[in-house]
C-alpha cells in the first residue's frame, strides 16, 4: 500500500506506522490462493479462463505503444451493471497491494504470477511508499500484454472499463476514515447499489465501495488509475477511452502541472516523503508519454542530483528508449 499520487503523509509514528505498514502488508483480508472460473455479466466481449497455472520469470522490456482510436473502433456503452469477476483474491505482504493488484489482473488473463514475482521488477527500488507503476508497461509488454498508466479517471471510466471487458486497477486511499494509499484491483460496479466492487488485496474479496466514497479517496491520487490489456483489445481499448472523453495529450500535461504543484508544497523538502520520491520520476515519465523525452531525460537529471533511486531512473530512461523505438 502506501502507492498513491498526492500530497504525502509524513512516515507514521508508533502504532501508527506499524498500521500503514501492516495495511501494506500481511495483515490482510481474503483469500490468498481463492480460484474461480469467472464470467462477465452483461459484458461484451467475456473473457474465458481456465485453471491451468503457469510459472514465469522477468524477460526483456520491449516497446509499448499507447492505444490509438480508428474509424474501425467498436462502439461502447456503459451498462446499469457489470462484473468480470470475482478477480482472484490475493492477499497482500508489506506495501505490496500494487504487485498483489497487478498479479488478480494478470490471473484474469490467465497469466499467473506471485506477489513476489511481480514486486521484484516492479519494487525492484523497495521504496517505503511501494510500487511505482512507471515500470508497468515495460513489464506488461515483457509477458506479451500492454498496459496504461493514466490520471484524470472518472466513474464513467471505470464503468466503461468493466462493461467492455477490463480490470482496472486504481490508486486510492484504503477508505475515507483510514488515508492510507492503496492499489486495488476492480471487478465490478451497480448502478442501483451504488457501488463498485474490488477484489482487494487488503480488505478482502468482494469488498464494496459506494460511488461517493470511491470518488472521496480516488482524488487525492489525481485519479490514477492502471488498465493491463492484450495487443488484441487494443481499438477496444481506445473506442473505451474516447467515450469516457480521455486524451492523453490533455490528461498528461494536466498531470505534469499537478506534480509540479505538489513539488511546490513545504512537504517536498521533507526527505523521503512521498512527492519528494516520486514527483519528477513522475513527471518525467508523463513527458516521455508525451514525446517531450529531452525534457523527460533533463528531469531525469535533476532527480538523480536530487538522490532519487537509481532504479526508478532507470525505469524511465528505459522508457524513453522504448517509446523513440515505436
Amino acid at each position: 500500500m502506501a502507492e498513491i499520487k498526492g500530497q504525502a503523509h509524513p512516515k507514521p509514528s508508533g502504532h501508527r506506522r506499524n498500521r500503514a505498514l501492516l495495511l501494506g502488508g500481511a495483515l490482510a483480508t481474503g483469500i490468498l490462493t481463492l480460484f474461480v472460473i469467472p464470467v462477465i455479466q452483461a459484458v461484451q466481449p467475456a473473457t474465458a479462463r481456465t485453471s491451468a497455472r503457469t510459472t514465469g520469470s522477468k524477460a526483456t522490456k520491449s516497446v509499448l505503444k499507447t492505444p490509438q482510436a480508428s474509424p474501425a473502433s467498436p462502439h461502447v456503452n456503459v451498462l446499469s451493471a457489470a462484473s468480470l469477476g470475482p478477480l482472484e483474491t490475493i492477499v497482500q505482504t508489506l506495501n505490496n497491494c500494487g504487485p498483489s493488484s497487478v498479479a488478480a489482473v494478470l490471473a484474469y488473463y490467465q497469466i499467473y504470477r506471485t506477489e513476489a514475482q511481480v514486486a521484484a521488477v516492479l519494487r525492484a527500488d523497495n521504496s517505503y511508499w511501494g510500487m511505482s507503476p512507471v515500470d508497468l508497461p515495460a513489464y506488461a509488454q515483457s509477458m506479451g500484454m500492454r498496459a496504461l498508466v493514466g490520471y484524470g479517471g472518472s466513474e464513467k471510466l471505470v464503468k466503461l472499463l468493466i462493461s467492455s471487458g477490463f480490470p482496472v486497477i486504481v490508486s486510492q486511499y484504503v477508505s475515507s476514515s483510514d488515508p492510507v494509499r492503496h492499489y486495488r484491483p476492480i471487478e465490478a460496479y451497480n448502478d442501483r447499489t451504488q457501488t463498485f466492487v474490488s477484489a482487494d488485496p487488503y480488505l478482502g474479496a468482494e469488498h464494496t465501495i459506494s460511488y461517493s466514497e470511491f470518488s472521496a479517496i480516488w482524488a487525492e491520487s489525481d485519479y490514477r488509475f492502471q488498465v493491463i490489456y492484450r495487443p488484441s483489445q487494443a481499438k477496444l481499448l481506445a473506442a473505451v477511452l474516447r467515450a469516457a472523453g480521455w486524451g492523453a495529450k490533455s490528461t498528461y500535461g494536466a498531470a505534469i502541472r499537478w506534480e509540479e504543484a505538489q513539488i511546490d508544497t513545504a512537504d517536498f523538502g521533507n526527505v523521503g516523503s512521498w512527492i519528494w520520491y516520486n514527483g519528477r520520476i513522475d513527471i518525467a515519465f508523463d513527458e516521455a508519454e508525451l514525446g517531450q523525452y529531452a525534457k523527460a531525460r533533463a528531469t531525469l537529471v535533476t532527480a538523480s542530483r536530487q538522490g532519487v533511486s537509481s532504479v526508478a531512473i532507470q525505469w524511465v530512461s528505459n522508457e524513453i528508449r522504448r517509446l523513440q523505438q515505436a
